[in-house]
Formats: structure tokens, C-alpha cells, sequence
């Protein structure tokens, strides 16, 4: 049991639970549930330091059992702009003042949620080209800024003609790179690292048996019903960090 009061752990394997699950039936959602409570129980480098591990090991798992929909060609180009923007957005986060980064992240995701809801009636199409490479850049900065790097991929990944399954097989080739890429260039910052290691032992198993579960329930939810719940989620949590986050 790792050295913290018992409600301490408690509050964390909460938040983890709802990390999971988000993540499961969404298809993202791990760090943007994770990395907004995990501050309120532990400090906030032990927290990012956590929540990259454990990030990692969940985004592998994820893309793991969505193997059978995964398409390199869908992808490929996604994840070639998430490599290039991961040191981009390393460097952004050691020039740029903490709140203006919140604030551009903040912005993003209500950008991209309420354009949804303008645009929700056009024809969605396949793919879009060369525009693929700046979303994912866009989110390997995001990522390497703020272990979120899923508001712009998202976006496009429910706004395409793909199945569930196939927007989330995306979602999680992505996020496994721009997770392993973010602990390559910024490491281990954490304050109590013994705490971190402890408790990622102990939350791996159960946190991943939310996960699967989380995937199953996701297939049975429709796309039609599953898309806009995605873009109202992303554009209330915008709200939040563009207006309410410290």
C-alpha cells in the first residue's frame, strides 16, 4: 500500500475508474478526466508524472484489443504530424506561461465541440488529406503540453465516416505514440517518484479491467448516439479550462 492516507488513495483510484471508463466507452478521455481531478489529491508534477505512465500502459492496452480495426493508412499520416509536434509542443511548454496554455487548450476543445453543432448536418466524408498532418500535430503538442493530446483528433476522427471501433483504433494508435513520445522527451518530473511507481502497481490491473469493460459497453452504444455526446463533452470541458481553471 503506497505511504498516503487511505482517502488519499481512494479519491485516486476514483478518478482513475472514471479515466477508464471514459476512455473505454469514448474512445479518449483518460487524461482530460485524470489530469482534471488528479491535482485536487496528490501535487501537480507527481499527478502529470502518473498520469503519463499510466497513460501509456492504458493507451497500448486500448489499442490492443481495437488491433482488428486498426488501419495503418487511415493513420499514417496522424501519427506523422503527432511525432513532429511532440518537441514542438515540449518547447511551447518551456516558453509560454502556464495559463496561456491552458487557455489555447481550453479554447481548442470548445472550438472543435460547438463547431460540431454548427456543422453537425453536413455530409461527413472519408478523409481529408494533406489537413491530417496539422491535426496531428496539433496533438502531439497538446500532448507533450498537457498529457491531452485528444481534442483535435478526436474531432476528426467522429466527424469521418468510420465505425466506432475504427475511430477508436485510430484514437489509440495515436495516443500510444504521442503517450510513449510525451515520457521519451520529459521524463519522470515527479516529486515522490516511489509514490508514482507504487501506485501505478497497484491501479494497472484494476484500471485495465475498467478499460475492457468500458470498450464493451462502447460497442453498443450507436455512433449517431455516441458523436455529439463526444462533442458536447469536449466543448464543456473547454468551457471549463478556458474560464474556471486556475
Amino acid at each position: 500500500m503506497p505511504d498516503i492516507p487511505w482517502e488519499t488513495f481512494s479519491i485516486i483510484l476514483i478518478i482513475f475508474i472514471l479515466a477508464g471508463m471514459t476512455q473505454g466507452v469514448m474512445g479518449f478521455g483518460f487524461g482530460i478526466v485524470a489530469m482534471t481531478l488528479l491535482p485536487l489529491s496528490m501535487g501537480l508534477k507527481d499527478a502529470i508524472t502518473l498520469l503519463a505512465i499510466m497513460n501509456a500502459i492504458m493507451m497500448c492496452l486500448s489499442l490492443y484489443w481495437h488491433k482488428s480495426s486498426f488501419q495503418w493508412g487511415e493513420a499514417r499520416k496522424l501519427l506523422i504530424g503527432a511525432i513532429v509536434g511532440i518537441p514542438i509542443g515540449v518547447y511551447i511548454v518551456a516558453v509560454l506561461p502556464e495559463r496561456i496554455l491552458i487557455i489555447i487548450l481550453g479554447a481548442s476543445m470548445l472550438f472543435v465541440g460547438i463547431n460540431y453543432f454548427f456543422t453537425r448536418h453536413r455530409k461527413a466524408r472519408p478523409r481529408i488529406g494533406p489537413a491530417e498532418y496539422p491535426i496531428g500535430m496539433f496533438a502531439g503538442i497538446l500532448a507533450a503540453a498537457f498529457n491531452m493530446g485528444g481534442p483535435p483528433v478526436v474531432a476528426y476522427a467522429y466527424s469521418r465516416t468510420w465505425t466506432v471501433d475504427q475511430a477508436k483504433a485510430v484514437l489509440a494508435a495515436i495516443f500510444v505514440v504521442t503517450s510513449v513520445s510525451r515520457l521519451f522527451f520529459i521524463g519522470y518530473t515527479g516529486e515522490d517518484l516511489h509514490l508514482i511507481f507504487s501506485l501505478t502497481a497497484i491501479l494497472v490491473i484494476p484500471i485495465a479491467i475498467i478499460l475492457r469493460l468500458g470498450i464493451s459497453i462502447g460497442r453498443k452504444v450507436p455512433h449517431e448516439f455516441l458523436r455529439p455526446i463526444v462533442f458536447a463533452y469536449l466543448a464543456v470541458v473547454g468551457v471549463y479550462y478556458v474560464f474556471w481553471h486556475a
